[in-house]
């Protein structure tokens, strides 16, 4: 049986419910996929709630195990309890799991690589599209909000079967975010690739654009097509004489996604933003209905927070071993603790995995993040999943990026456990 054959299968199963619970997980892929379930259920006339969490907990699987339950990008790490609780449910997870469950649709098993080649919001869609035909651009947003282009500079694998049903326009262009800005600040603040000597540096940003004859206060979408030759090839001779590989100063260039003239990765930022600040339900109507303006207010507002928090990370970061960790410490909450590690792991060229700790109402929150430069050595997830649930919580996510919930003073213990797994795996 192939994926679509497995999703035609769950989507009959879905078909037969009066009332379906949407569970899933509070970010953009998780509010793209809810919003894709959402508008199928409405279409068929099923019933239909839809609640967001950011992990899947013991108090959570209480509230629902009476009800029947769509699991979206989360479900794959707690397969043991829903079997064990007995919740009638199915699972669009895009995560590994290693666990198998009948109602799930795993792209793993069918050698689909969740990481890379389909999100959460593509899985829904597969499910969905059997209720009616209708075009895809939800489920690629999710790709872009789980990042799934970052590695090839472009979505790849079944993403790109999808992309082929949406209204979305793909353009090579220039992949340093914040092409609508003034040019100087997209390059002082370019994270991928970071830029020797000019990170973080508007003045020297400015003399470097004054030096090749370009407006510093233009935006990349305002410049001319010459204007925008001789700053690329000014950036990629930069980062040869800095010593960057073919490879890496390659990725300065490649496909852009846009609807309607709108960066996907600009409304990925805002349904982020919105599910981050408990708005999430908000960003699912603003999926339906097409306006993502109407999240920019709170973008600013969770860009001001962000900044807050990651400032106060940095001033945290200890070394354990082969880890570095902070703790929020009531500063940071349990929604951004994840979203912080990631920029911080981007903006100070980290080599080591980084741990970030952040206090909830039943323990503690985990995020792991790893650098560029290790993604081929460790993988998170295994680690994760395996020390926390020693401590009697649980975990997973990718490679690069995973989370966990630990009992509340578990702190040091599974920092010992996780970094010695960590040291495994690099002398493997």
């Amino acid at each position: 049986m192939g994926i679509k054959n497995k999703a035609m299968e769950i989507s009959r199963i879905i078909e037969k419910q009066d009332t379906v619970t949407i569970l899933s997980h509070n970010d953009a892929d998780g509010v793209a996929g809810a919003a894709i379930a959402k508008v199928a259920l409405e279409q068929r006339g099923i019933k239909n709630e839809i609640k967001f969490v950011n992990y899947l907990d013991k108090k959570t699987i209480e509230e629902i195990k009476e009800k029947f339950v769509w699991f979206i990008d989360l479900g794959n790490g707690n397969i043991e309890e829903i079997i064990e609780k007995n919740i009638s449910c199915v699972i669009s997870d895009h995560h590994f799991s290693r666990n198998f469950y009948e109602n799930s649709i795993n792209p793993f098993i069918y050698g689909i690589d969740g990481e890379l080649e389909i999100s959460a919001a593509g899985l829904s869609y597969l499910i969905s599209s059997n209720f009616f035909d209708f075009p895809s651009d939800l489920a690629i947003i999710g790709a872009i909000g789980d990042l799934q282009d970052l590695k090839h500079c472009r979505i790849v694998g079944m993403n790109r079967e999808l992309l082929a049903k949406s209204n979305i326009e793909v353009k090579k262009d220039i992949r340093i975010y914040g092409r609508e800005k003034p040019v100087y600040k997209m390059i002082a603040y370019s994270s991928d690739p970071t830029i020797p000597r000019l990170f973080k540096r508007i003045g020297a940003v400015i003399s470097f654009l004054k030096k090749i004859g370009i407006n510093y206060e233009k935006s990349w979408n305002e410049m001319s097509r010459e204007e925008k030759k001789i700053l690329l090839s000014s950036l990629i001779k930069l980062l040869i004489e800095k010593g960057f590989t073919y490879e890496q100063t390659s990725r300065i260039f490649g496909e852009i996604y846009e609807i309607d003239g709108k960066d996907l990765r600009d409304i990925t930022t805002i349904l982020n933003a919105m599910a981050r600040n408990g708005e999430a339900e908000l960003a699912v109507d603003i999926c339906i209905n097409g306006n993502f303006e109407k999240g920019e207010d709170m973008l600013e507002k969770y860009k001001r927070n962000l900044r807050k928090c990651i400032s106060f990370a940095k001033s945290r970061i200890e070394e354990y071993g082969k880890l570095l960790y902070f703790h929020g410490d009531g500063q940071i909450n349990e929604n951004l603790v994840g979203t912080v590690a990631g920029l911080i792991i981007k903006e100070e060229e980290i080599k080591s995995p980084l741990i970030g700790f952040a206090e909830t109402n039943d323990g503690i929150k985990i995020s792991a993040r790893l650098p560029a430069i290790l993604s081929k050595k460790i993988n998170l997830s295994e680690s994760i999943h395996k020390v926390a649930s020693k401590l009697g919580g649980g975990g997973g996510g990718h490679c690069s990026a995973a989370g966990a919930i630990i009992p509340k003073g578990m702190e040091n213990e599974f920092l010992s456990a996780f970094e010695e797994e960590i040291r495994n795996q690099l002398v493997l």
